[in-house]
């Protein structure tokens, strides 16, 4: 196991994925624009972590980094869309 491997991830696109999918949890209207970045950079970091020559402990971290944002930035599009669809609708009354 690597050291820097825990501080400094060795597959960025996973680190972005993970935290753009998150913000995209806690951002109102922002879901939908986050949502579809943090589950683009998930689906990729994945494909891509195979070629990254990683510790065990780097490509377990990135490939957890990955689904977090691959889960967390689908929540966060479909939140997005349902916020906007909501402030229509209850726009139109």
């Amino acid at each position: 196991m690597n050291p820097v491997d825990m501080v400094v991830p060795t597959n960025p696109l996973a680190a972005v994925a993970c935290w753009v999918g998150i913000l995209s949890l806690f951002t109102c209207y922002g879901g939908a624009v986050l949502g579809p970045i943090a589950l683009i950079t998930g689906i990729i970091s994945l494909k891509k972590g195979a070629v990254i020559r990683e510790s065990a402990y780097g490509r377990g971290a990135s490939v957890a980094r990955s689904w977090i944002g691959i889960v967390t930035g689908t929540l966060g599009l479909l939140f997005g869309f349902a916020a906007i669809v909501i402030a229509i609708l209850g726009h139109h009354r």
